[in-house]
């Protein structure tokens, strides 16, 4: 399968990050991962975004959803610095236990989740 993409670009709020849930549910549905997956990815989703909201509502912040092969690959941008949230050790944790692999910097956040074979 080739690797499609979706884009969603939102305000800065918090209120907006459940239109990113809800994209990244229906991307979910071309693949082969599990409820319980689906789930942590939407936590995962939603921490990240918090960790990177910023300050100043007029701002965005950019979703991409790239389905490839054997992955699935969700980038978060915006404008403020993951590390930045009351709690950055927590937001980590969170993620690293939702999601198989993540990296982050410079207002992004990549997360990874692995994709099912053969079942």
């Amino acid at each position: 399968m080739p690797s499609s993409e979706v884009s969603l670009t939102i305000p800065a709020k918090g209120d907006y990050v459940v239109l990113a849930r809800l994209a990244l549910s229906a991307v979910c549905r071309l693949t082969s991962l599990r409820p319980e997956d689906v789930a942590d990815l939407k936590l995962a989703i939603t921490e990240a975004a918090g960790r990177v909201v910023g300050r100043d509502p007029r701002e965005h912040l950019a979703f991409t959803y790239r389905l490839e092969d054997d992955r699935l690959l969700l980038e978060i941008a915006g404008p403020g610095e993951p590390g930045d949230d009351a709690d950055p050790e927590l937001g980590r944790a969170i993620v690293a236990a939702t999601v198989d692999e993540h990296s982050e910097g410079d207002g992004r956040i990549t997360l990874v989740k692995y994709l099912y074979q053969g079942e």
